[in-house]
């Protein structure tokens, strides 16, 4: 199934890119369809503590990664998330580029990048995932 999801998300991004104007870069263009396929059918995704204790905890660049990663997807696909309780998108943002910055021995140009463009990629896989069929697929 995760093929099905990877050709959609790519599909989707592809046309979110056509119809924005915005053009990734292959490599952020991949990462951000591996991601969105990756997280789609995970439903324990969301780290035992907080977000800021996760990330105070983050011994290992795996788990910096993995965080990094769950920002992304948390506030881009929901980007409203716990707002009711006070907590901005900005929030979730500033911790997922700042974890992706710790990632940046493993592959320092994937990772400085999605840190330093990470508000843009989330407001981008917004867009993506608020097109009708795609909720569909999602939800």
């Amino acid at each position: 199934m995760k093929d099905a999801y990877t050709t959609a998300f790519y599909d989707v991004v592809k046309e979110t890119q056509s119809t924005s104007g915005y053009e990734l870069p292959q490599h952020l263009e991949a990462y951000i369809v591996m991601l969105l396929s990756d997280f789609v059918e995970r439903t324990d995704f969301l780290p035992e503590k907080s977000f800021a204790e996760a990330f105070l905890s983050v011994q290992r660049v795996g788990q910096a990664k993995e965080l990094g990663d769950v920002c992304l997807f948390v506030s881009g696909v929901f980007p409203t998330y716990k707002k009711r309780f006070g907590l901005s998108r900005k929030y979730f943002q500033d911790i997922g580029a700042s974890s992706y910055e710790r990632c940046s021995i493993m592959n320092e140009d994937l990772f400085i990048q999605l840190a330093t463009h990470f508000n843009f990629l989330s407001e981008f896989i917004e867009i993506s995932c608020s097109r009708k069929d795609l909720r569909n697929l999602l939800f």
